[in-house]
């Protein structure tokens, strides 16, 4: 899915590269994070349900880490997730 969505960040959304590689990125740390503070047990590049995401989503946004986190790096993570959800509202037919 990441190269799906890197794709369509660039072909969909118009992202510039170096924004596209942000954003990449950003859902790799989350991931990453998130699967070390027991919040989710895989990689959000392997949930391919919209349904699922976005529960998993609500779940990360109230995560104390994540919070502060993603206030230190001026809400950088909760965008790129965002994006990630309208990819996955795109790419599921949502």
């Amino acid at each position: 899915m990441e190269s799906l969505f890197e794709k369509w960040l660039i072909e969909t959304e118009k992202v510039s590269e170096s924004s596209t590689e942000k954003y990449v990125r950003s859902i790799r740390a989350v991931s990453k994070d998130m699967i070390t503070e027991g919040v989710i047990t895989q990689s959000l590049y392997k949930v391919k349900s919209y349904d699922t995401y976005c529960g998993l989503m609500n779940r990360i946004f109230e995560n104390k880490f994540f919070i502060d986190k993603n206030e230190r790096g001026n809400r950088m993570y909760s965008s790129a997730m965002k994006k990630y959800e309208k990819f996955l509202r795109a790419f599921c037919g949502k």
